[in-house]
């Protein structure tokens, strides 16, 4: 069953939400599966059960997400996130760990520890965003982009990021090994601290 609008409800169940436009609203999402096509601004999922639900072409504006797990089990691949916005969302703890997600982009958003490991990120696009202790552990990454971020203390593990251009992101503090980080693009002063990572020695 689908609802096409989320005015004036104050709990779904079992349902697919369509085409729908929430702002500064509380809703608890237990129940749903899916939500497509939809509009989110200034909303608190920190405590309203949002977890295990697929998204397709979404924006999310303004809201937070500290602590959300996305993919409450984790004994196979997660919900599907596809076309989907986050425009300066809070995200401390967030975890999208197993997850799917394809043409997703991250602007101006801000947050600690988001868990990465065990994705599949393909066309991601990370703007702007301040993620200080980021885990990509195990992840697979097809046309990831990072640009203008701050990444400190980015932890990189089993990752393979041939590609991928760092020369725009702060990467102090980076973990990571040889595996993950060869063929990645680098600015020379962040070559420099890698080499010291990866305990290669340069006279």
């Amino acid at each position: 069953m689908k609802r096409e609008c989320l005015n004036d409800l104050e709990k779904i169940e079992d349902e697919i939400l369509e085409s729908c436009k929430c702002v500064e609203k509380e809703f608890d999402f237990s129940g749903v599966s899916e939500c497509n096509h939809c509009y989110f601004e200034k909303i608190e999922f920190t405590d309203a059960h949002f977890e295990n639900i697929s998204c397709y072409d979404v924006v999310f504006k303004n809201c937070d997400f500290s602590n959300v797990i996305w993919n409450q089990d984790t004994t196979f691949t997660g919900p599907a996130i596809h076309s989907v916005t986050f425009d300066n969302c809070k995200m401390v703890g967030t975890d999208f760990g197993m997850c799917s997600l394809k043409k997703v982009k991250f602007q101006n958003c801000v947050g600690r520890y988001v868990n990465f490991s065990f994705a599949t990120l393909k066309e991601v696009t990370i703007d702007s965003c301040s993620f200080y202790n980021m885990i990509l552990q195990d992840t697979t990454c097809k046309k990831l982009i990072l640009k203008e971020c701050e990444l400190e203390a980015l932890e990189i593990l089993h990752t393979p990021l041939y590609g991928v251009d760092f020369t725009t992101d702060q990467i102090d503090g980076m973990k990571t090994d040889l595996e993950s980080i060869r063929g990645a693009i680098v600015s020379s002063n962040q070559a420099l601290s890698l080499s010291q990572l990866l305990g290669i020695v340069v006279k």
